[in-house]
């Protein structure tokens, strides 16, 4: 399991689920872990992600940052899929 989601509160999910929705990156009434969803073609997507984001998750310490994190996370996963197709 990764980092995100074991930190990962029901309040930061909230946040972080209502702004990937908003932001078309989340389908209404998917769970956030629909944004972190990859084909295995598109793995190098996520691993980048990882190497960007796990350790400043690791280091949040409340809510709102933990919900910033998700969501840079999940756009650059929605990004680096993005340039893989082309």
């Amino acid at each position: 399991m990764s980092i995100l989601f074991e930190k990962m509160t029901p309040a930061a999910r909230e946040i972080a689920e209502a702004k990937l929705r908003e932001e078309g990156i989340l389908a209404p009434d998917a769970p956030l872990e629909y944004a972190f969803e990859v084909l295995p073609s598109e793995r190098a997507a996520l691993e980048k992600a990882r190497d960007a984001w796990d350790e400043k998750i690791a280091a949040s310490k409340d809510d709102a940052s933990l919900a910033d994190l998700a969501i840079a996370k999940a756009r650059c996963v929605h990004e680096e899929i993005s340039a893989l197709q082309g």
